[in-house]
């Protein structure tokens, strides 16, 4: 028995340090990988994002909902007139030789008109003025066109006179500027332009000037 007695010791000090460990392993924090150690930073970067407040949006702006404007265009001698209704938009150019129709819209604070040969129109509106530019054969001119009240403005008639086909188109400023051009047929035609308000005549029969409420619905 006194031979097995260091043997047993030995045994049980193993056995007590066995134990030990184990309960040592059990209560240690468990370890973590450096992918894991920062993933909290990764975590919070993405919440973060997440509930930024969105960019704020721009504001469309106004346009009114009922416009007319005339003015003149520079360097050119010609007058150029645009009217807005609801949105829809018509503009008229014309120096006594040549003429231009124009349609488009009027959104976000502007006009952007097109017509036949390349014709455009943009201009910005704010101020109680159309301010822009106007190309047209070509070329391109600056304009500023204040607000207009009847019986300045736009006018338009189409008429079958004798058999013709009978287009004009008339702008009047209210310092009593006008121009106009008579088309018979396509071709252009040596008529008067009317006094505001009064009839044209052309081949000696009469043709009623229409104001922009009375023809935007044509274009």
């Amino acid at each position: 028995m006194k031979r097995l007695g260091p043997v047993l010791t030995l045994a049980a000090g193993a056995a007590t340090t066995a134990v030990l460990g184990a309960l040592s392993a059990t209560a240690a924090p468990p370890t973590r990988d450096a992918g894991a150690a920062g993933e909290p930073a990764a975590v919070a970067e993405a919440t973060s994002a997440a509930t930024a407040a969105p960019a704020p949006s721009r504001t469309a702006r106004p346009v009114p909902a009922k416009a007319d404007y005339a003015g003149r265009v520079r360097g050119n001698g010609g007058l150029v007139a645009v009217s807005i209704r609801d949105g829809k938009a018509v503009g008229y150019f014309c120096d006594g030789r040549v003429e231009a129709w124009l349609r488009g819209r009027a959104a976000d604070g502007k006009v952007v008109l097109t017509g036949p040969g390349g014709a455009s129109l943009t201009a910005a509106l704010g101020g109680g003025k159309a301010t822009g530019t106007l190309e047209f054969g070509a070329k391109e001119w600056d304009f500023t066109a204040p607000t207009v009240k009847k019986p300045s403005g736009l006018y338009r008639a189409t008429a079958i006179v004798r058999g013709a086909k009978v287009r004009a188109g008339w702008i009047y400023l209210a310092d009593g500027t006008r121009v106009g051009l008579t088309l018979v047929d396509g071709a252009p035609a040596d008529v008067a332009v009317p006094e505001p308000g009064e009839n044209a005549t052309v081949n000696g029969e009469q043709v009623d000037p229409k104001d922009v409420d009375e023809f935007i619905e044509e274009f």
